[in-house]
């Protein structure tokens, strides 16, 4: 049987599919990757930065967070975004290697994309998102990860 209204119609679906996709088609799309892996595309045994003067590697994962509203209900998915790279971490006096993982991407269930502190979104905290911060920051850039056809070959440095 055919019916006239199709079963995935509705828009706001077909956004959040959109925006789902336009997240985990980019390169730097790495659910599997860890965070000392993450690390080693930036920096040596030793300590010294593997590429010159790039001195970040990007990776955006799924998390298994769900965002939800205050009635409970899920609002939509996060994407952590993490960032390999050398700086200083509170009140240290030198910078160290670290990975910053201190902002989410939420898509709602409107496909609508923001970004978030991290320790607010685990707290169910989205009034304030990152306003100076758009997700064309983060896609499409530049990619340090291995592709899946040659292991020994990177993307692009």
């Amino acid at each position: 049987m055919h019916s006239k209204f199709p079963l995935f119609q509705s828009p706001w679906l077909k956004n959040f599919i959109s925006a789902c996709n336009k997240i985990e088609s980019d390169p730097n799309y790495q659910p599997d990757i860890t965070n000392e892996d993450l690390l080693l595309l930036v920096v040596d045994e030793n300590g010294n930065a593997r590429h010159v003067p790039r001195r970040s590697a990007l990776a955006i994962q799924p998390m298994n967070l769900i965002p939800r509203a205050s009635d409970g209900n899920s609002m939509g998915v996060f994407y952590q975004i993490k960032i390999a790279k050398k700086g200083y971490i509170d009140d240290s006096e030198y910078p160290v290697w670290h990975i910053d993982d201190s902002a989410v991407i939420l898509i709602n269930k409107k496909g609508e994309i923001s970004l978030h502190y991290s320790e607010k979104a685990k707290n169910g905290n989205f009034s304030s998102p990152l306003s100076y911060l758009s997700i064309d920051d983060f896609l499409n850039g530049p990619c340090l990860h291995y592709s899946e056809e040659n292991n020994n070959k990177i993307y692009s440095v």
